[in-house]
């Protein structure tokens, strides 16, 4: 009877553990067949899943959150961190200008120009500059096109004492004056597809719609994280008209930061201490062949034996054969003549010359004009801050030292240039203001920098005046 009643409770146990008896069955079945010939089978199925897990971050797939939670303080997607690595796609859907109507185009990390480089590369061209066959006849004419589908959310005046260089270049060579009506501006494009991007247009006269509907702000404002978006901003489609001007086109992925753009865009204004919010973000470069889809390119294609790379030294090739610059400037500034600056895509009209790397128009240094043709004093620099030193002159400095017991602010006011102006406080020297030849007052303050024993170096032509005066940063 013990044993009738230990059977039955063996039966009992085992049926109630069943399933466990039963896994391990099947595991042993598995590993006892034939499998590593069947592995291979199931393999083709698997491997579209990268592919897929990249849309996944793309701007496609995020499109649909709600825009409130998906966008950041200044306008592009909320959390740039998550999309630094994200694989974007051919979002450059339109070409941006008439591709028939220009002679030459710059390379990608060329000497073209002056420095204009991101976070993680210095002393380069990291933006394209078109040059018409007609340049100087289409300078106010030439037709803008938004490449992207997307959204203008900021637009920038120009500033600086170098704001109206453009205008005495123009002048110079044509001898004609600069329309009144003129609005040398920048646009920024949020693209829908690349959420994390600023497109700007650089040295363009915005149609009027956009006027209306997007406030002007300046370098100043975004180079300090004071600028902000439009509200609704203007909605724009590939292949819409956003102004007149020239082709000037970047491409920048922000990687952290607020999300404002910046006018911090070469390695002497990172490299300086005490930097303000717009040189602190991390930003990458990008070249628009990067995102351009096929059927724009052809448009290069049809009036020239081009393929994508030509228009891009890659990061290696830079590396290999680096540049050399002085501030923003480059020692051996490349021209139209170079095949390593520009890609020639056809010859300019007989009427009209190439312009040279100088007349090529550069950016304007984030400082404020004024119209008067006298210095402002010193008064009017200090505006009731507590000022430590001052100090005025005519043609170049070689050297004058002044104490410095607190960080301090220099505010600099010059009546022209080609003016260069170094300081070093013991850690070395350093340029803190410098402006390219061309008449016009202009006034300049520095972000704050470090206490110390200040040495004030300045460079420029006997005719130009200059005053510095060092103020006490609260």
């Amino acid at each position: 009877m013990k044993k009738l009643f230990l059977l039955i409770g063996i039966l009992i146990l085992t049926l109630g553990c069943s399933p466990e008896p039963e896994i391990v069955y099947k595991e042993i079945i598995v590993t006892a067949t034939p499998l590593p010939e069947a592995t291979p089978t199931p393999l083709p199925t698997l491997t579209p899943v990268p592919t897929a897990k990249a849309k996944i971050s793309t701007p496609t797939s995020i499109s649909t959150i709600n825009p409130e939670e998906e966008h950041g303080v200044g306008g592009l997607v909320k959390n740039l961190e998550i999309w630094a690595d994200a694989i974007l796609p051919q979002f450059i859907t339109a070409s941006h200008i008439k591709i028939n109507k220009i002679s030459y185009v710059s390379k990608f990390r060329s000497s073209a120009g002056h420095d204009f480089s991101d976070s993680f590369e210095t002393c380069c061209s990291m933006k394209h500059y078109f040059i018409p066959t007609d340049y100087y006849g289409t300078r106010f004419s030439q037709p803008i096109y938004s490449p992207v589908d997307g959204v203008v959310l900021y637009l920038t005046e120009p500033s600086g004492g170098s704001a109206d260089d453009w205008k005495i270049e123009y002048e110079k060579q044509t001898g004609k004056e600069t329309p009144a009506e003129y609005r040398d501006w920048n646009i920024f494009i949020r693209p829908d597809n690349a959420p994390n991007v600023w497109v700007t247009h650089m040295h363009v006269n915005p149609i009027d719609e956009l006027v209306e509907t997007v406030p002007a702000t300046n370098g100043i404002k975004m180079m300090m994280g004071k600028a902000r978006p439009a509200p609704s901003g203007y909605r724009v489609k590939a292949g819409d008209l956003i102004g007149h001007g020239l082709g000037e086109i970047i491409i920048k992925r922000h990687l952290d930061g607020s999300g404002i753009p910046s006018p911090c865009n070469d390695a002497s204004s990172r490299s300086q201490g005490n930097s303000p919010p717009g040189c602190r973000d991390k930003v990458q470069l990008h070249s628009i062949f990067e995102f351009m889809t096929d059927s724009v390119f052809r448009n290069y294609q049809e009036i020239a034996n081009v393929v994508k790379s030509d228009f891009i030294v890659t990061a290696g090739e830079r590396v290999k054969n680096p540049l050399k610059c002085n501030g923003q400037s480059f020692i051996v500034k490349g021209n139209t003549d170079d095949p390593m600056t520009y890609v020639k895509l056809q010859d300019s009209a007989p009427s009209d010359n190439p312009p040279s790397s100088e007349s090529i128009q550069t950016d304007a240094s984030p400082v404020t004009s004024i119209t008067s043709e006298a210095l402002p004093g010193f008064s009017v620099l200090v505006s009731g801050r507590e000022s430590i030193e001052t100090l005025d002159g005519t043609g170049s400095l070689i050297l004058s030292t002044f104490q410095a017991n607190e960080p301090y602010i220099l505010a600099i006011a010059v009546t022209g240039g080609p003016i260069t102006i170094w300081v070093d406080n013991g850690s070395g020297e350093r340029i803190i203001y410098s402006k390219p030849s061309g008449n016009g007052i202009a006034t300049y303050e520095t972000t704050k920098m470090d206490s110390g024993q200040i040495k004030v170096s300045v460079k420029t032509s006997e005719n130009i005046s200059w005053q510095i005066v060092a103020i006490q940063s609260n």
